[in-house]
């Protein structure tokens, strides 16, 4: 059984993953609550769905980009959970998670989230086997810096999907016209079973993080000048 946890913005969103798929999720709104929330939600879903602490194998988190504050907070929840359990570690990239939601929709994929003060993060992906492949480096800016960018690099239909507001949608769409698409937004929102399924694979596959080192990765300084 896997846990994953995912603080990055202001819907936080756990779930519980074991072979069969996932087992239990749950996403809610809050206003940078993280602290006061998190671990109620964590015990209330473990009861939900009758699992004890201790049938835990691995936990996963996302570790960015995202706020500040929240990174830090699922991250340390993940690492204090497997150190005292005795568990497995895993850390997955936020756009990862973001560009998972999109995997049957056979187009390229531009993974986007809202970053604070009218900036934002994006990336480009394949899905190859149902699993996102990140093809660009990660941008960091405001729409009207990165929809020229996006629409630079993706000369063919793509969707566009992540957690934002309009703005970022229509600079891209008055560059790239139809060639975007719009995902709808409930695919926008992250969910932690996209998590917790990149995570089970990985396990699986043999990776684990170190928890001392596994550090979460930051909106880069010069993007938020």
């Amino acid at each position: 059984m896997l846990l994953a946890l995912d603080t990055c913005t202001n819907s936080p969103s756990i779930a519980l993953y074991a072979a069969q798929g996932i087992v239990g999720e749950t996403t809610w709104r809050t206003r940078e609550h993280h602290t006061r929330s998190l671990m109620p939600e964590i015990a209330r879903l473990l009861e939900l769905v009758a699992v004890e602490p201790q049938q835990l194998q691995a936990i996963a988190a996302a570790t960015g980009p995202g706020s500040f504050t929240g990174l830090r907070i699922g991250l340390s929840a993940a690492k204090g959970l497997a150190y005292s359990l005795n568990v497995a570690l895993l850390g997955v990239p936020t756009l990862d998670i973001t560009a998972s939601a999109g995997a049957l929709l056979a187009l390229p994929l531009c993974a986007a989230m809202s970053t604070g003060r009218g900036r934002y993060a994006a990336a480009l992906y394949e899905i190859k086997a149902q699993t996102p492949v990140r093809t660009s480096d990660y941008w960091f800016g405001t729409a009207e810096m990165l929809a020229p960018q996006i629409a630079e690099r993706v000369r063919e239909p793509f969707v566009l999907l992540g957690e934002m507001d309009d703005t970022l949608p229509e600079q891209v769409r008055a560059y790239a016209g139809e060639r975007m698409t719009l995902a709808p937004r409930a695919l926008q929102l992250r969910r932690a079973g996209f998590l917790a399924e990149l995570a089970w694979r990985r396990w699986q596959a043999g990776e684990r993080a170190n928890v001392e080192t596994l550090a979460p990765y930051y909106v880069p300084t010069a993007a938020l000048a």
